[in-house]
Parts: structure tokens; sequence; C-alpha cells
């Protein structure tokens, strides 16, 4: 074991111990809750939760705060019907009209007052109902995230007070739970005091909490989901009620796990990230970051879970570039040792540039022989005045990924991506002995790969796709062309352009591969084929044979059509007709069959001139 790894080691595990002791003692634990703030608010209130505002415009009618308790007796009677009322409201003293509100109590009987701790002491409200205590955690920047249950006296928090009313004893076993805000300030139906008094509405099966939301009475806190507006004291309780309802409060990732998912994305950064060439490792980080982070989002979305935002991503950063900062200063090392070994038998100032030089590219070209190909999306427009922009652009990226993962892996060499179309072609740069049969194979690969990437796509709701390819073997000009300061490695030549024209003609013949002459008589003893038709493409005079690269081998089928299409090429129009029929009979859809009997008809009834040679004329590429 070299020296150099063995320090690598060390400085891993030397870091790697720091990270463990950040963790443990919950460093950086400020920036990390300001970090999953913004994960709030994604939620919605419950509709059977409505807060009754004790707010600026009813205490301006009501008279001045603190009000009469027989106002509050007649809150309360107006709430009458609600299933459970909470008052975050202190009556912890005795007043005017206690009577008269003891009364109304009682006769209700579905009341949970509000208790508060101050040091060691609990205020207990002076009637003799259900209560709990309205205090409320904030962290160090001021902001309420979390919720302490404490045994006082019998007394726990309010909220939890109200729910062991509706449904009994709560399972809840931590001492502390982080509070799931669903919503901003104001998420909750709202009624204001004034308009409950003179109005009438229906509380049935409604939970009512009764609190302060006047600016002037101060009880208001940030919240993660605040952004600059405070939240009142008894929405803030209303969020923790609907949490024990539906038992959604957070859950935040255990310290042993973080431990763990660092000290594995630590290993892939400082021993496999740092090793890659840069324009592979900065992509490769910023797409861990993004995949972990959209992780954690869907986490908590679906499962009120809060992952490690912090350590994670800085782990990978730290040891990914403290591995490259290594690895360069061992090249570095090793290339001052190249130099002065060697420097005994070279010039030094030479050994230097040879080092430092990189390979320069060319512009010119060679004459070869190549196997090209193109394919297309069928209906492109169609599709793509259906779908959004944002769609079309997953479509179309999720395609010519698959596409150019089928391509390459038979050898082939993606040339350029024309919109929707691909052109790729074989034998250049690198030598191929079977590049005809290679692009054949990769053709037929490519359809079968779009099939099942169409089963993907459908359950994604997303359109299918359909494609024609052509293939066309010839010679060409290969090399790289452009400007001294751009340029591409591309072919040029007319072989291209027939491969161009022969994936036009699949939609006119209704196949899904079209390959030249050229590529059949290097292909024909391995894959299975169809003679097709002849063809004088549009600016062309010599006809041209295709052919149909078939995806499955019917030789039934083959053979009929063939020998009905021999007939034709020998102006037997009648007898061709009749095979044709007979070759449609076999397969039924096929839509080559269908133009050859309306030909034979038409040539039946209109003889073609007697240096007919057969071929199809196109009129349009």
């Amino acid at each position: 074991m070299d020296k150099h790894f063995l320090h690598k080691i060390g400085v891993f595990f030397a870091l790697l111990t720091l990270f463990f002791f950040l963790i443990s003692t919950t460093a950086f634990s400020n920036i990390q809750v300001v970090m999953t703030d913004k994960l709030h608010g994604s939620g919605k209130a419950l509709d059977n939760i409505i807060i009754i505002e004790i707010d600026d415009e009813s205490i301006n009618k009501i008279g001045r705060w603190p009000w009469e308790r027989d106002v509050f007796a007649e809150i309360f009677l107006k709430l009458k019907g609600a299933k459970i009322i909470g008052a975050d409201l202190s009556f912890f003293e005795t007043s005017n009209n206690d009577l008269f509100l003891n009364t109304t109590l009682q006769e209700i009987d579905n009341i949970v007052l509000a208790a508060e701790i101050s040091g060691d002491t609990l205020y207990k409200p002076i009637f003799d109902n259900d209560f709990g205590y309205v205090n409320l955690i904030s962290d160090s920047d001021g902001v309420v995230r979390s919720l302490r249950i404490d045994a006082r006296d019998d007394a726990g928090p309010f909220s939890l007070a109200i729910y062991k009313k509706a449904w009994g004893e709560s399972n809840s076993k931590e001492s502390i739970k982080t509070i799931n805000f669903q919503t901003p300030p104001g998420g909750f139906q709202s009624i204001k005091v004034i308009d409950l008094l003179n109005n009438s509405f229906d509380f049935k099966n409604k939970y009512v909490f009764v609190g302060a939301t006047a600016t002037d009475l101060h009880d208001v806190h940030m919240v993660p989901t605040s952004e600059g507006v405070s939240m009142s004291g008894v929405e803030i309780q209303a969020h923790i009620f609907q949490n024990f309802v539906l038992g959604n409060f957070i859950k935040k990732q255990n310290i042993f796990f973080t431990l763990f998912l660092v000290s594995l994305i630590s290993f892939v950064g400082f021993f496999i990230f740092s090793k890659l060439k840069m324009h592979f490792t900065i992509p490769l980080i910023l797409l861990t970051i993004i995949s972990y982070a959209l992780i954690g989002i869907l986490l908590f979305k679906r499962f009120d879970y809060i992952t490690d935002f912090f350590f994670f991503p800085l782990a990978l950063i730290v040891f990914t570039g403290t591995g490259i900062g290594m690895n360069y200063l061992e090249e570095k090392k090793n290339n001052a040792y190249i130099t002065e070994a060697f420097g005994k038998y070279v010039d030094k100032d030479l050994l230097k540039e040879i080092i430092e030089k990189k390979n320069q590219l060319n512009l010119g070209g060679e004459k070869r022989e190549i196997t090209i190909f193109f394919s297309d999306i069928r209906g492109f427009t169609t599709i793509s005045e259906k779908l959004a922009p944002e769609e079309l652009g997953f479509l179309i990226n999720t395609y010519l990924t698959k596409m150019t993962e089928v391509i390459l892996e038979y050898h082939g060499t993606i040339d350029k991506f024309i919109g929707d179309a691909v052109m790729a072609f074989w034998n250049a740069p690198l030598l191929e002995k079977d590049h005809a049969l290679l692009a054949c194979k990769s053709s037929i690969a490519q359809i079968r790969a779009l099939e099942e990437l169409n089963k993907e796509l459908k359950k994604k709701d997303s359109h299918p796709i359909k494609i024609g390819c052509g293939i066309n073997t010839g010679e060409a000009v290969v090399g790289n062309f452009g400007s001294k300061d751009r340029f591409d490695y591309t072919a040029f030549g007319d072989t291209i352009n027939a491969a161009s024209r022969l994936e036009g003609l699949t939609k006119f013949y209704g196949i899904d591969i079209a390959i030249s002459e050229t590529t059949y008589a290097l292909v024909k003893d391995s894959m299975a084929c169809r003679k097709l038709d002849a063809v004088k493409l549009k600016g062309k005079k010599k006809p041209l044979l295709i052919y149909e690269l078939c995806l499955d081998e019917n030789k039934e089928f083959i053979n009929q059509y063939e020998k009905a299409l021999e007939l034709y090429f020998k102006s037997k129009f009648k007898q061709a007709l009749s095979e044709f029929k007979k070759a449609r009979n076999i397969k039924e859809q096929d839509i080559s069959c269908g133009l050859f009997i309306e030909r034979c008809k038409e040539y039946i009834k209109n003889p073609p001139e007697k240096d007919w040679d057969g071929a199809f004329e196109m009129k349009t590429k």
C-alpha cells in the first residue's frame, strides 16, 4: 500500500471525525431549520376547524379590552352547536358577571379553557372546565416550530386537551413535537367576533378556536410559513390541533441515519467522484445534490419526514473537493518526478511541453464507406401542437436519450439531432467490419426500445411516439468540417441524402425501417428483409431498389409479396393484382399491399409505356 493512499485514508477519517462531531453536537442547527422552513405551507387547513377572531374591528365596536365576562358568555352561546370549543383566553382572576359565564360554561360543557405556565407556576382558569396551557416555544431566531408536551398538575398543551376531549387519550410519546404548518398565516376559515354576535352560523361538527388576532394584544408569533407576516397564537394552536387530528407532526431524520448517509456520500465523493474528469464531476455533484433534495422534498410531502439538507451536500462538496485537491497534488508530484527522471535523457523544457501539450484537432476529411442512419418522429408537428413546451421538452429528451443509448450500444456515431430527427453513422471514426449489420440491428433495437418507452410514457399520460428509420450504405466524406474555431465531426455526400429520403418513404409504405439495396446486400443473410419497391427519388433518374427491414420474420408473407412484386415488374398486372390480394390476406394491415393493388388496377386500365422500368417516381422528398 503506497504512502499516498495511506495519506488519503488518514485525511478522509480526520475529516469524517470532524463531521461526526459537528452532527452529534447539533452544530449549524439554526441553518438546518431555516432550510427546512421552506417545506412548510403546501397543505390545506381542515374545513371543520374555525377560528373566531378577537380582532381590532370587534374590539372597536364592542368596547375596550378586556371585555366584560357576559360578552364571552354570549360568544360561547353562539358557538353552542360546535363539537369542541377551544378558548385561548385568560380567565385567571375573578370579574363581573362570572356567575353568568360560569353558568354558560356548565351548560355547554364542551369548552376547553386556556392555562399558562410562568416559571414554575401554572396559572389555571378560575372556572371548573377542562384546560390546557397555551405556552409556545420560540427558537433562538424567534420562530415557533415546536410543541413541548409537559404535564403540570394534570395540565397538558391546550390543543392536546382539545384533542383528548374529542377523541380520548393520544398515543403521543415524544416530549417535543415539531409542528407541521400546513398553510401561511390566515389559512383557516375565520369569523370575526362582531360578525358572530350579529349573525347566525352553523357550527355543527366544527372545532372552534376563540382567540386574539388584534395587533395591540400582542399574541402573534413568527412561524416557518410567515414570510414576514406573523401568525396569531390561536391559529398556531389550530395548526397543532390539526397535527394531532391527522397524526402528521413532522418526523426528523435519526442522527445515526444522518451519520450513515454522510459516511456513504463522503466515501463516494472522496474516492470516486474526485477521480473523474471535472466535466463529469461537477454535473454528478449537482445531480446528486438535486436528486437528494428532490427525494427529501418528496419524503416531506408524502410522509411529513424531514431529512438532513445541510450535512449531506456539505460532505459531498468538501470530500470531493479535498479528494480532487489531493489527486492534483499527487499528479503534480508525479509530473515533477517524470521531469526529473527523464530530464537526464531529454531536454527538460521539451519534456514539459510533451507533458502539458494537448492533442490538436485539424480540419479535413477522408472518403470512406459508411452506413448512414436517419430517424424521424411521425406526426411530430401534431404532437408539438398538443403538448405544453415543458411536456414536449420532456418527451423529446426522454426519446432522444433512449435512442442515443441504443445507437452507442451498437457502436454507432451520433452525428447530430435535427429537431426530433436523429442522424448517425457506422464505420467512422472507428472502423467496423459489420457496420451495415450493426446499423440494422441498432434500428430494430430502437424500435423495440421505443415500444417499452411508450409503455412508460403511457403510465405518465404522455404522448406515445412512433418513428420511421432509413438506412443506406455507400461512400461518403467523413471528418472534421467547419471553421478553425468551431467544427464538427460529420459526413457529407449523396449516400447521406439517400438515407434521409429512405426515412421519408417509411410513412408512405407504412413500415418502420427502409434500407437501400447496398445495405441489403450486406445484411440479407443475417436479417429478415422484404423487397419493397423500386423508386425514383425526386431529382434522380436512376431507380433505387428499396427493402423493408422486418421486425418479425413472416416468410409466408414475404415470399407471397415478393412473388407479386416480380409479376408487377414484368408488367403482368392482372396476375400481380391477384397475388398482392393474397399477400394482403396474410397481413391485412400492410399498407404497401394496398398501394400496389391500386397501382395494378390503374395500370390494367391505363398500361404504362413500353420502356417502363417498374420504378415508381416520387414527386416529393
